[in-house]
């Protein structure tokens, strides 16, 4: 049988090599690759570089996350109520002439009868004595006036009185019309004549003079409504008299405090009080006062189940009321009290102030409702029982009216429903208590029903309403511990059923709001709007029983974003959370923390005096140090503490000693059991930041914080912990502990708690490297040090004189006692206090005796051995890291900035030296000049590194520390002429291009100083002509040929469109470095005001906007329905089928047609390296400058191109895909060591870069340097770096710091790096002496080299190979494929030591030695090899030759660089690069800016049989 076709191909392996099919077998470490994969440089750091959200941001607020409320806090002097006048103008038995009263009518004022005294100034005295009792049930504090049926002369007499004596606090004016006319038009009122003949009009515009401002004005009396708007009417006309320069000089207050002025009206103009003889008189007095009672009373004459259910309360009626023929009114009494709201009274009056605080807080604009609700308590109560005279009135066709004005939808409110049913509730439990007393009915009917006469013959007026009932936030605030203790002595002795109340709960109310807020939390809070349940879940705090469930939703509800926080601050929730920490309840510590911290990260300055109080930073203190503020007792070791000094006591207090110490040792025993069992490190961490944000920038709260065992504790934390923030935070607060303070810097140096704090310097978490700076930082000496010393020494002396007079007095009242006999009463008390006082100054004599010991010398000592030790991070992998560092330097320089001046002089001087030896600076430099070799040399050597950072931000901060260096050099007094000769100097110099460093096409300039300039676009441009040029020393350095100036990026954005359209066109040697736009971190902006040193840091903001952020739901990545979630599954299925539609296209690669071209690409440039991208439709080129291309090779885009920013002398030698799977991001390694990393790469308007660093430091740039080489590791986030280097350098992408340095063992150069993707321990390497060596990580790293191998030499051939290419497959069966310059190509085991297959490409045929192979690729999955010459040939693994077809380029590549390069003579393949997966492959030729890209094509034939 003769077969017509292609040659039967070799039998491909079928067999993973180098025993890597284990990898596959092994379940364990599959799951465990799984279970670890995660994607790298995805931080916040890395889209911050530690900054924090810029403020513009936060004012834009485009998601509504902020939302910032800055006048949450209630300030302490805001005004008060303090003073009350109650006037009533009745006039009993004399209706007023211009209302015709009904028959029957309301009477009942202040429920009093009149018609039940026979002395009608009785009764009036029983109405005032009854009115001011409701008013005391809302203020207690406020002093009570009352003028009953006043004259003209009295009113005047009685308010200029009042307010000579509230001075400019608020007055409650009352004023009870019923008896009088009702208010003019002109808004008079009516008030009597001294014979009572005659009524007399008072004005308006006269009261406000009496009274002054502010006040507040209760209006109850008919056509109310005249009175609101024309007092707004003289209002309006004061202040137009004074802008007009009239002022009334009559007038007690300032006009612009009758702004201030509220006012509550009875009804509108024109209308009438309700005559209902159901219904009290003073109706709207009722529900101002007496909210309760008057809403039950309503709610049961309006039931429908008053003849029914509720009829018990209809009964026994007063017989007068039915013999007059009145409608019957329920007399019921709520059993308990206001204050108590275990009792019904009080859970009603509990929910009532609940429902209307939420009502007002919905309803009303925030600033409005922190104005009625949130300054003053009267003001307060009694717009939150308008709000019910809202509702209620409107029934009995009467319509109260205020100013400011109320909206009407306050009166249909649906929380209004919900006080229905609480009422509906108690009133049904009461009932069912009295049918469970059937046996008892006289208990039942008495705490049921009052009877009027009751009412009258009680002298206090209301028995059920003689306490405090408001329980608004200002209530705590304003909280009095005796007024509290008088409460609760009244009915000491309740009876068993009184007792059997107290225990039940009457409603579910607050139970069914807090399921309701919880719902909300889960499923309703993404829409950033306030619930209507935060009112609510703010009063249940007030609950014992369900104050736990409150804060776990509280906190949940915090933990949505500031919004949240400055929501509950602003509802008043902070009064509530400073009363909690007195609380002992350990439940509550992990809670409180938590929000704590909350409010501490959005608002820290507002919070840290009320710490102060009542000691409630201790409580965050006792979370971190149990057995804090437990005195021990003599048997227990003081542990040498600093601030613990045993001096012997007085005889007066050795008894009591003795007694203490017993109890004193329980105390500190019980808590160290407790110590670290009750909270998580987390919950430390957070205790930790509430104490850092307390003592920042406040010495007070350090001065109370301060304690070595504090210290102590918190570097056992720094050592011990696996929880990061705890570790971060803990050197924060050390260092917030000791900032501008000798003293503290001394004990903690002596106790060497420093030196934790610099070996967190190696931690490999990069935030805890920047705290450990930060600290160190503040560790620094200041050159105020001895004036602190002194002022300390000052105060100490003060409170050692306060303590011994306090001391002297104890003593003398002892001594009194003693006399006396009385010493078993107090003796006690005065032995505690005295030893307490004893103990504190025995601290502040131990604290003196300290600072005089204080030896600045040593802390400076310290200082430079520190500094010392921060200089080995100027080559830190972390941006940020490194950014803290040059702010930390600059703390330095600007202390010690004559030092710094006088070694910018020397270096300056001997680089000048060198130029005029010809560069022999060796011979020219004087070892032993000024400053060589000290530690402020060093520190200006690691700036001049740290000023050609590779990440833009530093960079621009380093050279600010340099020029604020050099600006000083060139204002010096003596130096300063001298300098600038060397500068015009320096300037002649710039001119002459230094061989081997300057552009051909641009000459460098030098860089004016930004702090010199006018801050224009000239800040940058040669200024020879002005007097007072001073340099840079980037720009000397750039002068010198050292750099170039192009890169300087504020030019090249300048500068962009032009050089973009001239390099159209142009010979490759014609494109400068720096025309493509450089690429920027995602914050960051370029400081546009003068340099003042020391640098800002804002990495402690930074820090604390962790706590803005969302810890306890899952991450909006991880959340199913997210944007992010969604996705990321998009982006697995899609990956998931592109590796399921590639799997049959591997067969297709050994007989389909490789020749097939889909497009063409014209990069301008020569492209040097290109890279596809694994699941997107992106192809990445890179030139042999700076420029890196993106194209989508499906579409034929080209979707963005930028600079690397690698100065003029280097190239991009490599890039490499990171986080491939999901949102890929591109890693650029360039000949001078740097790696940078960008994200959005395919988005010139979105891209942005996440890191740059020095990957490696002494990269050696040679003709023949491969430059930078990388391998990165996806499975453990490894990144592989070399390059003519003696070394393969390992850095640890979690940590950004190196991992481990491995010993190359050659001294040839490394020309290919190559890694095993799976598992990450062995990599190999290719070397420029044909060796290739095999590296296991997992050995020690002087034996890590475990084979080594010669590549195969071509036939008889003599010549050296060269290995230009090593790869392991990432898929398929492993193969290791090398390849060499003289065409072999070899497949190797690294368990054998030989290579398993070899082959070469002969190149171009005709020719005996063949041509130079220049390229070598090999498929991730497929068994397809790649060679490239002058053609491209197609390989499969096991050697056989598929395809050869040349790579065609552009019609222009025979004359491309200017010059002819022989257009007869076909290009070498410059570069190629297989797809990951599919059966694509581009390449290009040398000297052409176009490469193609082909795919594999499906052309088979039929074949005929014979």
């Amino acid at each position: 049988m003769v077969v017509y076709g292609p040659k039967p191909l070799t039998r491909l392996n079928t067999e993973t090599r180098h025993g890597f099919d284990e990898q596959y077998s092994s379940e364990k470490l599959l799951e465990a690759l799984a279970s670890n994969f995660i994607f790298y440089y995805d931080d916040k750091r890395h889209r911050t570089n530690g900054n924090p959200v810029p403020e513009e941001t936060k004012r834009e607020d485009a998601d509504g996350y902020y939302q910032p409320i800055p006048d949450w806090k209630i300030v302490k002097d805001r005004q008060k109520t303090v003073a009350a006048a109650l006037l009533l103008c009745l006039n009993l038995g004399v209706d007023p002439p211009d209302v015709t009263k009904t028959q029957p009518c309301a009477r009942l004022e202040s429920w009093v009868d009149p018609l039940a005294f026979q002395d009608s100034k009785k009764a009036i005295e029983q109405i005032g004595k009854n009115l001011q009792s409701q008013y005391e049930t809302l203020s207690l504090r406020t002093r009570y006036k009352q003028s009953l049926d006043p004259c003209v002369e009295d009113v005047k007499r009685f308010c200029n009185s009042l307010r000579r004596a509230s001075k400019d606090e608020r007055i409650l004016f009352h004023y009870n019309g019923h008896g009088v006319p009702q208010p003019t038009p002109s808004g008079e009122i009516w008030v009597f004549n001294r014979g009572y003949t005659q009524y007399i009009p008072v004005s308006l515009y006269d009261l406000q003079t009496w009274l002054g401002a502010p006040c507040i004005y209760v209006w109850d009396c008919n056509s109310a409504g005249n009175i609101v708007s024309n007092f707004r009417k003289f209002v309006q006309k004061r202040l137009r008299d004074d802008r007009e320069g009239n002022h009334d000089m009559a007038s007690p207050s300032p006009t612009d405090a009758y702004t201030e002025c509220v006012q509550l009206a009875s009804c509108e103009n024109n209308e009438l009080l309700p005559m209902n003889p159901e219904l009290p008189a003073d109706f709207f007095t009722c529900c101002l006062t007496n909210p309760i009672e008057i809403s039950v009373k309503v709610f049961l004459m309006q039931s429908p189940l008053k003849d029914t259910k509720y009829s018990i309360f209809f009964q026994n009626n007063d017989p007068r009321r039915k013999e007059s023929g009145a409608s019957e009114m329920p007399n019921i009494n709520i059993p308990g009290k206001l204050s108590e709201r275990r009792t019904p009274l009080g859970e009603l009056n509990w929910i009532f102030t609940a429902i209307t605080d939420t009502i007002a807080w919905t309803s009303l604009p925030r600033a409005l409702f922190k104005k009625l609700f949130r300054h003053d308590l009267m003001v307060a109560a009694l717009f939150r029982n308008f709000l019910l005279a809202k509702r209620i009135m409107p029934w009995y066709n009467c319509h109260p009216v205020s100013d400011p004005e109320l909206p009407d939808s306050i009166a249909d409110h649906p929380m209004w429903r919900s006080w229905d049913l609480a009422i509906d509730e108690v009133l049904t439990k009461l009932l069912e208590s009295t049918q469970a007393n059937t046996t008892n009915t006289t208990f039942a009917e008495s705490q049921l029903i009052k009877q009027p006469n009751e009412i009258i013959e009680n002298g206090n007026g209301l028995q059920s309403k003689n306490t405090i009932g408001n329980l608004s936030s200002m209530s705590l605030v304003n909280f009095s511990p005796s007024a509290h203790a008088n409460t609760n002595t009244s009915n000491s002795h309740p009876s068993s059923s009184q007792q059997q109340q107290h225990q039940q709960q009457f409603t579910k109310f607050f139970e069914q709001n807090l399921t309701a807020f919880d719902l909300w939390v889960k499923y309703g809070a993404n829409s950033r709007h306030p619930p209507e349940q935060l009112p609510i879940v703010l009063q249940v705090l007030l609950s014992q029983v369900h104050r736990v469930r409150t804060l776990v939703l509280l906190s949940r509800f915090l933990d949505l974003g500031p919004w949240a926080v400055y929501l509950s601050l602003s509802i008043g929730i902070f009064p509530y959370v400073s009363k909690l920490l007195q609380s002992p309840a350990h439940e509550l510590k992990p809670i409180l923390v938590f929000i704590w911290a909350r409010i501490f990260s959005i608002d820290y300055k507002n919070t840290q005096t009320e710490l102060i109080k009542e000691r409630g930073y201790q409580y965050f203190v006792k979370i971190l140090v149990p057995e804090f503020g437990v005195p021990r007792g003599q048997s227990v070791s003081s542990n040498g503490s600093p601030l613990t000094m045993n001096v012997p006591a007085s005889s007066s207090t050795q008894r009591y000693q003795m007694y203490q110490q017993q109890q004193q040792q329980q105390a500190y025993n019980s808590a160290t059991l407790l110590s670290n069992n009750n909270t998580t490190d987390e919950q430390k961490a957070m205790a930790a930041f509430v104490l850092s944000c307390f003592v920042r920038d406040f010495p007070l709260g350090q001065k109370h914080c301060f304690s070595i065992e504090l210290v102590n504790k918190l570097c056992f934390f720094i050592e011990d912990s696996e929880v990061p923030l705890l570790r971060q935070w803990c050197i924060i607060l050390i260092g917030q502990l000791y900032i501008h303070n000798p003293l503290h810097k001394t004990l903690c140096l002596e106790n060497e708690n420093m030196n934790t704090v610099v070996d967190s310097l190696k931690d490999p978490v990069p935030e805890i490297r920047c705290a450990a700076l930060l600290a160190i930082k503040y560790f620094l000496s200041e050159e105020d040090d001895v004036n602190i010393i002194l002022k300390l020494q000052q105060e100490f002396q003060q409170q050692v004189q306060q303590f011994q007079a306090q001391l002297q007095l104890l003593q003398s009242q002892q001594n009194q006692q003693q006399q006396q006999g009385n010493q078993q009463n107090t003796g006690h008390q005065i032995q505690q206090q005295y030893y307490q006082i004893q103990q504190q100054l025995q601290q502040v004599q131990t604290s003196m005796g300290q600072l005089q010991n204080i030896n600045l010398r040593n802390i400076k000592q310290f200082e430079i051995k520190t500094i010392i030790t921060t200089l080995s991070l100027v080559n830190d992998g972390s941006p940020m890291v490194r950014k803290e560092l040059i702010i930390f330097l600059s703390q330095v320089v600007e202390r010690y900035i004559d030092f710094f001046t006088v070694i910018a002089f020397t270096e300056i001087s001997a680089e000048i030296v060198a130029l005029e030896t010809n560069g022999h600076e060796d011979e020219s430099r004087n070892p032993t000049s000024v400053g060589h070799g000290s530690i402020f040399n060093t520190i200006w050597k690691a700036l001049l590194i740290c000023s050609e950072d590779p990440f833009v931000e530093n960079k621009d901060l380093a050279g600010d520390v340099v020029d604020f260096i050099l600006t000083k050099l060139n204002e010096h007094a003596k130096l300063g002429e001298m300098v600038k000769e060397m500068e015009q100097y320096m300037l002649k110099r710039s001119v002459v291009s230094v061989k081997g460093f300057a552009s051909p096409n641009k000459l460098p300039t030098i860089r004016r100083p930004a702090s010199l300039s006018n801050g224009k676009d000239d800040s940058y441009r040669n200024d020879a002509v002005s007097e007072r040029r001073v340099f840079s020393m980037s720009s000397i350095l750039k002068a010198l040929g050292f750099a170039n100036e192009q890169d300087s990026y504020s030019q090249n954005e300048n500068n962009r469109s032009s050089n973009e359209k001239s390099s159209q066109g142009l010979s490759l040697m014609g494109i400068e470095y720096g025309t493509s736009p450089r690429v920027f971190p995602a914050i960051y902006q370029k400081r546009d005001s003068m340099i003042t040193l020391p640098l800002k840091s804002c990495f402690l903001d930074y820090c604390s906007e962790y706590f803005q952020e969302p810890q306890m739901k899952k991450q909006e990545a991880d959340e199913p329905g997210s944007i992010e979630f969604t996705a990321r599954e998009w982006k697995r299925n899609r990956n998931e089928s592109i590796i399921q539609e590639t799997q049959s296209e591997k067969e297709l690669a050994l007989y389909g047609d490789w020749s097939n071209k889909i497009v063409t690409f014209d990069n301008k440039t020569q492209p040097k390296i290109l890279l596809f991208t694994q699941f997107d439709n992106y192809v990445v080129a890179s030139d042999d400058r700076d420029n890196i291309t993106v194209y989508d090779w499906s579409t034929q885009e080209k979707l963005s191109r930028f600079s690397n920013g690698n100065p003029f002398g280097t190239k991009i030698t490599d890039m490499k895909f990171l986080n491939d799977d999901d949102t890929p991001l591109l890693l650029a390694g360039s000949s001078d060591g740097i790696v940078n990393i960008y994200k959005d790469f395919h988005d010139s308007d979105d891209l942005f870069m996440i890191s740059s660093w020095r990957g490696l430091t002494d990269l050696l740039l040679t003709p023949r340097s491969t430059g930078l080489l990388t391998e990165w590791q996806q499975s453990r986030g490894s990144l592989l770096v070399t390059g003519d280097v003696k070394i393969i350098r390992i850095w640890d992408a979690l940590t950004e710091s190196v991992e481990v340095d491995i010993p190359a063992k050659s001294s040839s150069l490394i020309t290919s790096l190559t890694s095993d993707q799976f598992s990450g321990n062995i990599f190999i390497a290719g070397y420029s002496d044909g060796s290739i060596r095999v590296y296991d990580r997992r050995m020690d790293p002087r034996d890590s080299m475990i084979r080594m191998w010669k590549t195969p030499k071509r036939g008889n051939s003599s010549v050296g190979s060269w290995v230009n290419n090593i790869h392991l497959q990432r898929g398929g069966y492993r193969e290791l494929v090398s390849g060499t310059n003289n065409g072999v190509v070899a497949l190797w085991d690294i368990r054998e030591d030989k290579p398993v297959c070899t082959f070469t490409d002969e190149g171009e045929p005709g020719k005996k030695l063949g041509s130079t192979m220049t390229s070598m690729q090999v498929h991730e999955h497929a068994s397809i090899i790649a060679t490239g010459t002058k053609e491209i040939k197609l390989w499969t693994t096991s050697g056989d030759l598929l395809r050869t077809f040349k790579n065609l380029g552009s019609n222009h590549s025979g004359t491309i660089s200017g010059m002819a390069t022989g257009a007869r003579s076909s290009p070498f393949i410059s570069s190629m690069a297989f797809h990951p997966h599919r059966m694509v492959l581009t390449a290009n030729n040398s000297h052409d800016t176009t490469f193609n890209i082909y795919d594999c094509l499906d052309n088979r034939r039929d074949y005929m049989y014979y």
